[in-house]
């Protein structure tokens, strides 16, 4: 009996010892890309009620795999204090600023929503967009 177990001691030992697992690291790195576009204040479009101004961004980089799959972010930062930038949508100041996009364009947009009721165009700025790439999660 105690031949048995020892036989089967070292068999377990044996099996242990040789056995090994592999360690495998999945390393699919998507990365994402930043242009900054400068936007001066005379280049904002208003519409017909003068409270809304929108600026089309020209930007062929965002393809139609960044559009069906990837993801854009926009920020900006204002000519007046350019140490940080604020994500959009966002209020700022006397406007509410929004972003649309389509394949080769990035619209923006400022809602004016002072209360002095004297719309004027936003201040010069830079406008960062990111383009994030990702996976097609398979829907």
């Amino acid at each position: 009996m105690k031949r048995l177990l020892f036989a089967a001691l070292i068999g377990t030992a044996a099996l242990v010892s040789f056995s090994s697992c592999k360690k495998e690291y999945v390393t699919t790195y998507l990365p994402g890309v930043t242009y900054n576009t400068k936007v001066v204040s005379s280049s904002w479009g208003v519409d017909n009620t003068g409270y809304s101004f929108s600026n089309e961004l020209d930007f062929p980089e965002l393809d139609a795999k960044y559009f069906d799959y990837g993801h854009v972010g926009v920020a900006v930062s204002f000519d007046n204090d350019p140490s940080y930038f604020i994500n959009v949508p966002s209020a700022i100041g006397a406007y509410n600023y929004r972003v649309e996009y389509k394949i080769g364009k990035v619209y923006l947009y400022a809602d004016y929503v002072g209360s002095d009721n004297k719309p004027v165009r936003p201040t010069d700025m830079l406008v960062k967009v990111t383009l994030t790439d990702a996976d097609n999660g398979g829907n």
